[in-house]
C-alpha cells in the first residue's frame, strides 16, 4: 500500500473587508487549488458561506465556541479524512475568540490519525507592543508546544499553521521542539505572505510591508514533498490582503 499524500493550505481570508469584491477570487482560489485539508484564519460569515458552497465534499468542525464561526476552522476532504474530536486551547491572545483550534482526523483507508492545529497570533501593530516592544508571540508559541505535549499522540503526525504574525521567533521556538516549516525541511528560503499588493492596497509615501507570517510546520511523522505560497489573482484582485501557504506531505 502507497503511503498516503496529503495537500495543506492555510489562508488569513482578512474576515469582510473589500467584501464581495473578492469573493469570486476565493472561489477561483479553491476550485484551482482545492486542498485535502484548510485552515482558515479571520473567517467571517461571508467567507464560510462560499467555502461551504464550493467545497461540498469537505467537513468542518461543528461547535458552538463562537471562535469557529468568527475565527478560525479547519476543513477536510470528507472522502479521504474523517472527524475524532476537536478542541479550542486558550493561549492568551488578546483577541476575544481566539484560540489554538484543533482537530484529530482519521484516514478513512487505514488504522492512521493525524492531528492539525490552527492559530491566528496578535499583530505587531497592536497598541501595547507599539508602546513597549514587547511581543506577547513568543509566549503564544511555548502554550501550544505545551498543549502538543499533552495532544498529540505518539507516534502520530502532527501539522501546525496559521497567521503567526511574526517572520521568525514562533517557527524558531516550534523547529527546537521537532515542528519543523515546510520551507525549512525542503531547504526552500520562505517566500512574503503579507501584504498582497495592490488588493491590501498602497499609496505613495505609505510604509510598505512584506514579511512571512503564514506557516505551515510539522512533526517527523510526515515528510514534506512540495511547498509553495501561490499567486493566485482573479482580475486585478486576490481573494486576501494575505497570500497562503500551500505544502503537500507524505504521512
Amino acid at each position: 500500500m502507497f503511503p498516503p499524500r496529503l495537500t495543506f493550505i492555510t489562508y488569513n481570508l482578512w474576515g469582510s473587508n473589500r467584501w464581495p469584491e473578492r469573493a469570486e477570487a476565493l472561489r477561483q482560489f479553491v476550485n484551482l487549488f482545492s486542498p485535502d485539508i484548510l485552515c482558515i484564519q479571520e473567517l467571517s460569515e461571508q467567507t464560510r458561506t462560499v467555502l461551504d458552497q464550493i467545497m461540498p465534499r469537505h467537513e468542518r468542525v461543528e461547535d458552538e465556541l463562537p471562535g469557529w464561526r468568527c475565527e478560525s476552522n479547519i476543513y477536510w476532504n470528507g472522502d479521504l479524512l474523517e472527524e475524532l474530536e476537536h478542541g479550542a486551547e486558550d493561549i492568551g491572545l488578546l483577541e476575544a475568540h481566539r484560540r489554538f483550534f484543533w482537530v484529530r482526523l482519521a484516514l478513512r483507508d487505514r488504522r492512521q490519525s493525524i492531528f492539525v492545529g490552527t492559530a491566528h497570533f496578535t499583530a505587531q501593530s497592536h497598541g501595547p507592543e507599539i508602546d513597549t516592544g514587547f511581543s506577547p508571540r513568543p509566549g503564544y508559541t511555548r502554550r501550544i508546544i505545551s498543549a502538543l505535549q499533552r495532544l498529540v499522540g505518539t507516534d502520530e503526525p502532527a501539522f501546525i499553521m496559521g497567521d503567526f504574525n511574526d517572520p521568525v521567533i514562533p517557527t524558531r521556538l516550534l523547529h527546537a521542539c521537532g515542528y519543523i516549516s515546510c520551507f525549512s525541511a525542503l531547504g526552500m528560503p520562505p517566500p512574503p505572505t503579507w501584504k498582497c499588493y495592490p488588493t491590501a492596497n498602497v499609496a505613495a509615501g505609505a510604509a510598505v510591508i512584506t514579511q512571512c507570517v503564514d506557516w505551515i510546520v510539522a512533526n517527523k511523522h510526515a515528510r514534506a514533498l512540495c511547498a509553495q505560497s501561490p499567486r493566485c489573482y482573479h482580475g486585478d484582485i486576490a481573494p486576501s490582503d494575505h497570500w497562503p501557504v500551500q505544502a503537500v506531505y507524505q504521512i
